[in-house]
C-alpha cells in the first residue's frame, strides 16, 4: 500500500485488511514522505497488528517507486493491490487465494464498487475478459492480485508513469503469463477530488495512452 498524505481514509483501508476472512496475509505500507498525520496513524496501527510492515521514504518518490519497494520487500507468493483511500471486501483475499489454487494463472483481477467520501455506492464495474474499452477508461480492474515472480520477471512497476502504473504492470504480466478474471466485486474504489486521476487529468491521459499502447500490441500479436 503506497501512502502519501492519506490521513483521511488510510485507517479504513488498513481496517479492511485486518477484517479479511483469510488470515495469512502481510500488509506492507510505504509512506512516501507524507506531511500530514499519515505516519502517526500507520505507526499506531502497526503496533496493534504484527502483520503490518511499515516502510518510510525520506523524500517523496512517487507511487510507482513506492510500489516497487513494497514488491521487493514482500515475503508472500501473491501480491494484492490496495490504495490508501480504498477498501477490500471481507472475502477479497480468500476469494483470490482460492482462485489461484484452482487455476494455473499468474494474474487475477475482479470487479469493483465505486464509492464516495461517505462510503456510499456510486456504481459497479466489472469488465469483460481483456476489454479494450474498459482498459482505456480506467486502466485496469481492481482488485488485482498476481504472483510476485511474474511481476519481477517483467521488470516491476514502470517508475516513469505518474499514474496507471498498476494497469501498466498488469498488461505486461498478461502479455507473458496466463491471467483470468474473477466475476465478483471484491474492491471498493473511492472517487473523490484528491484522486490523482481526477485532480490531474492531464497526467492520467498520458499514462493511459502508454497502457493502451501495450494492450494494442498484445492483442495484435495474440
Amino acid at each position: 500500500m503506497p501512502a502519501y498524505n492519506a490521513e483521511r481514509f488510510i485507517s479504513q483501508a488498513i481496517e479492511s485488511v485486518c477484517k479479511q476472512r483469510y488470515k495469512n496475509w502481510e500488509l506492507i505500507i510505504v509512506d512516501d514522505s507524507s506531511i500530514d498525520k499519515t505516519k502517526e496513524i500507520i505507526d499506531v496501527l502497526a503496533k496493534q497488528e504484527s502483520r503490518i510492515k511499515v516502510l518510510k521514504n525520506e523524500k517523496n518518490q512517487g507511487i510507482a517507486k513506492a510500489r516497487n519497494r513494497a514488491l521487493r520487500n514482500a515475503s508472500g507468493e501473491f501480491i494484492g493491490h490496495l490504495d490508501a483511500d480504498d477498501m477490500l471486501k471481507k472475502n477479497a483475499l480468500s476469494t483470490m487465494v482460492t482462485e489461484f489454487s484452482r487455476n494455473n494463472v499468474s494474474l487475477l483481477y475482479s470487479g469493483f464498487v465505486a464509492i464516495d467520501d461517505q462510503n456510499k455506492s456510486i456504481k459497479k464495474c466489472l469488465a469483460s475478459e481483456f476489454e479494450r474499452e474498459k482498459i482505456a477508461e480506467i486502466g485496469w480492474q481492481h482488485f488485482g492480485m498476481y504472483k510476485k515472480d511474474a511481476a519481477l520477471a517483467v521488470g516491476g512497476f514502470n517508475e516513469k508513469l505518474i499514474t496507471c502504473s498498476d494497469g501498466d504492470l498488469f498488461v505486461r504480466i498478461a502479455r507473458k503469463f496466463p491471467c483470468q478474471r474473477v466475476k465478483k466485486y471484491l474492491y471498493f474504489y473511492r472517487w473523490h477530488g484528491k484522486n490523482i486521476g481526477r485532480s490531474r487529468p492531464h497526467c492520467l491521459d498520458c499514462s493511459k495512452k502508454k497502457v493502451c499502447n501495450y494492450f494494442k500490441e498484445w492483442t495484435n500479436t495474440n
